[in-house]
């Protein structure tokens, strides 16, 4: 064990720094926004590498400056997914103030991610979620709550005509999206960790497709005033959520006897889409409402078959 002198040195007129030794740094994979811990033992201080440090993952993308909406948006999301510490995004000339205002809104969108540098050409992301305090798990409850509480409020949009309910709905929809996006990401970084992660994974994408339908909805009864029909709307939608909350229920509780139950629902929602739709014929907008609410109740089902693949992926033996 070899014996290093450093100086100490002060910044901000009260805090004391010393540089550590690059080799240490090296051998122990530290890199910048890594934590070590710092033991006081008197006259001594030990300093220990995490176990398993990961180095800090710097991107960078070079852009020119007429690179904006939606094909900026779809990048700065892939690269979202495809995970970084720091994002350093460069314009090839002086960043106009629609790439600027594109960039600020993608920080805003996604989870956990911050504008911590500007220049005149350039602007810098810094992921500052801890994933450990945020894991896969927790990120699903939520996603599917912000879903069934979509839902719920669609139906109450529908019986109170709501406007300003609807289009807080709709709204609601980039919640949605935020957490689809943040475990895309960390199933990528952990899909070693844990095989159930890709089930997560499938779960999320029906999730967000749920919620698409529920703004679907919402955006084919915006400013109707007396819909003919509407009653039966509320009871079909009201019955695809049951299946999807019962699906939910099932996938966290992997009680593999109520799948069956849930799958041979699709017959009953398949009925119900054609009688409403014979309601809804007058109206071509409000007709594409009974497809909307059955495929609620269809991704219910779905997810109750993905908790039967869940519930199967680690098992050697079974019986029914």
């Amino acid at each position: 064990m070899e014996r290093v002198t450093r100086k100490v040195q002060v910044t901000g007129g009260s805090t004391y720094i010393i540089s550590l030794p690059p080799e240490w740094i090296k051998r122990n994979n530290i890199g910048k926004g890594s934590e070590v811990s710092v033991i006081d033992q008197g006259s001594d201080l030990v300093v220990t590498a995490p176990e398993n440090s990961e180095p800090e993952i710097t991107k960078k993308i070079t852009l020119p400056g007429s690179y904006t909406g939606k094909p900026l948006q779809r990048l700065l999301t892939s690269t979202y997914i495809s995970g970084f510490d720091t994002l350093v995004v460069v314009s090839k000339d002086k960043m106009t103030a629609e790439m600027r205002d594109d960039i600020k809104r993608f920080a805003k969108v996604v989870m956990g991610i911050e504008v911590i540098e500007e220049t005149s050409r350039s602007i810098v992301l810094q992921n500052v979620l801890n994933a450990s305090t945020f894991p896969l798990q927790k990120a699903i409850r939520r996603m599917s709550l912000n879903v069934s509480t979509m839902i719920e409020d669609t139906i109450k949009a529908i019986q109170d005509e709501d406007d300003d309910l609807v289009e807080n709905i709709i709204l609601r929809d980039d919640e949605v999206d935020r957490y689809q996006w943040y475990i895309y990401r960390e199933v990528k970084i952990r899909c070693r960790d844990d095989r159930s992660n890709v089930y997560i994974l499938v779960l999320s994408r029906i999730l967000e497709r749920i919620a698409d339908h529920a703004v679907n909805i919402c955006q084919a009864i915006k400013n109707r005033k007396g819909i003919k029909g509407k009653e039966k709307m509320v009871e079909n939608l009201a019955y695809s959520k049951d299946v999807y909350n019962q699906a939910m229920e099932t996938f966290y509780s992997k009680n593999f006897g109520e799948i069956d139950g849930i799958i041979n629902r699709k017959s009953e929602i398949t009925s119900r889409k054609y009688e409403l739709l014979k309601i809804l014929s007058y109206d071509s907008v409000l007709s594409s409402v009974a497809e909307e609410i059955s495929r609620i109740g269809l991704y219910g089902t779905d997810i109750a078959e993905l908790a039967m693949d869940l519930i199967m992926s680690d098992k050697d033996e079974f019986s029914v």
